[in-house]
């Protein structure tokens, strides 16, 4: 019976998995390329290997394991958006594969619920779309924190090399998760004095019990340091918030999860308790097992206390930031990888309720289904093969520029130095197509805005309104973007 169970919870999750991958690979390949992956591209893969690794112009911009890839994906199979994207969208591969493997020991309902709410965030998934750190860092951050969990249960060495491994390449490509790692090691520590506590025979061993860690700390230091020190040096990491922790990051988190739903004050603050519940009741349960001194639950429940510490430390390591340091608040897309971890937090918190009492399962095992129902119902609502994350005004920029090239063709036009005025939010992404498609004809567009003296503009809508009373004829208009693309006739 148990092996069936199993075998239709695989089979669930694949179907899921694979939905999911068809979804985004369909995305990836058909969608606009957007202003920071069009940046990257023009900025950064032309650059030498230790001259990205090194973060050589130190712009926040560069993700530098995704501009590494991307340098490369554009060598071995040119420059088209499937293929720049590609990376991340191998990368959706190890984070399914590493969220099932986390969840597998569950309850089935459990397991299968809290994995339909960790790959239909529609913001989240997005980004494993694009060209961009993000997505590959949470990639990593699932397999580092899988390895970090799996240390305790066996072959310690093995699984802290790949623990290490995965959290360096998660900061490779999103600094940000400096504020996982080092919690991280920290929460091994407690984990693991926890668990000698109750054993006589062992006793806890700082520099035996982290010879790996040591060694490999160092390692990442070595690699890490030039290009966070530049980082540091020249970014201010404005990542947005400046009110407080709950107010930015936890709202924020909040909007990632709700998307597109409209909610009112009352309701925010609704959902912040609920959020800030399921925390702290964790942290209440670990604190009632650390005093009776029991080893079972640290056993059993180890991916409890360990992805619930991991988020109460990063949460506080981000408050002292802002209060030592004056660092912002994370918040939008900084803030993301804090919403796999809490989903984790509340499942496995679920999942340690159900062995309680039978009764239990009536509540929360319809309260798990219901979350995963209302999670999949919005990401349904909210799909969108062409518009991407937080750059939906790139969505028709594509689009703009093949009708140029098309109105070029028909006109026969021999000029060589057609001028495009533009809103500056599309720079990149013209200049991107520009040299993808060796539009020699026209000039490199500006930030400068644009001018009566431009061949073509391509506005917002609003933008436009002043120049629509002159001569110019539209040749393209979006009513999903409100962007509009016109010639200047004289």
């Amino acid at each position: 019976m148990v092996k069936w169970r199993n075998k239709i919870t695989v089979v669930i999750l694949l179907v899921v998995s694979l939905t999911i991958i068809s979804y985004i690979a369909t995305k990836a390949y058909v969608s606009s390329f957007t202003h920071d992956e069009s940046y990257s591209y023009l900025h950064f893969i032309s650059q030498k290997f230790m001259d990205i690794i090194s973060n050589q112009g130190a712009f926040s911009n560069n993700h530098v394991l995704n501009t590494l890839c991307m340098k490369y994906a554009d060598q071995m199979f040119g420059n088209s958006e499937f293929s720049l994207r590609l990376p991340n969208l191998l990368m959706l591969l190890v984070y399914f594969t590493y969220t099932f493997l986390l969840l597998r020991k569950t309850h089935p309902v459990v397991c299968i619920s809290i994995f339909v709410l960790m790959v239909t965030n529609t913001t989240l998934i997005d980004f494993f779309g694009l060209a961009r750190g993000y997505g590959m860092s949470v990639g990593f951050m699932m397999m580092s924190l899988y390895h970090l969990i799996a240390s305790f249960k066996g072959n310690r060495n093995k699984h802290l090399v790949l623990f290490n491994i995965g959290a360096l390449l998660a900061i490779l490509s999103n600094f940000t998760m400096l504020t996982f790692y080092l919690p991280a090691l920290i929460i091994f520590n407690i984990v693991a004095i926890m668990e000698c506590r109750g054993n006589s025979t062992e006793k806890f061993n700082f520099f035996r019990v982290n010879k790996v860690n040591l060694i490999l700390f160092l390692v990442l230091l070595i690699i890490l340091y030039e290009p966070v020190r530049k980082a540091v040096k020249f970014n201010s990491f404005d990542f947005g918030g400046k009110i407080g922790f709950v107010t930015d990051t936890v709202t924020s988190l909040i909007y990632n999860m709700f998307m597109n739903v409209n909610l009112n004050s009352m309701e925010i603050t609704i959902l912040q308790i609920c959020m800030i519940s399921v925390v702290i009741l964790s942290l209440v349960i670990i604190l009632i097992h650390v005093f009776k001194a029991g080893t079972t639950f640290f056993a059993q429940s180890r991916e409890l206390v360990i992805v619930n510490l991991i988020i109460l430390s990063v949460s506080m390591e981000s408050i002292l930031q802002h209060y030592i340091l004056r660092s912002d608040y994370m918040v939008g897309r900084f803030s993301l990888f804090l919403l796999p971890l809490f989903v984790l937090n509340l499942g496995f918190l679920i999942d340690y309720i159900l062995k309680f009492r039978i009764w239990f399962r009536f509540l929360f095992i319809p309260l798990a289904v219901s979350l995963a129902i209302l999670s999949a119902s919005n990401f349904y609502l909210n799909r969108n093969l062409y518009s991407c994350a937080e750059w939906g005004y790139d969505m028709e920029t594509k689009n703009a520029v093949t009708a140029l090239i098309n109105y070029q063709k028909n006109t026969n036009s021999p000029r060589k130095d057609i001028k495009l005025g533009i809103n500056w939010l599309f720079e990149p992404t013209i200049n991107f197509y520009r040299e993808t498609r060796h539009l020699d004809w026209l000039l490199p567009v500006d930030r400068n805005g644009f001018s009566e003296s431009d061949d073509f503009v391509y506005l917002f809508e609003a933008d436009a309104d002043a120049m629509k009373a002159l001569n110019h004829e539209v040749i393209f208009s979006s009513a999903k973007t409100n962007t509009i693309l016109m010639r200047n006739k004289k």
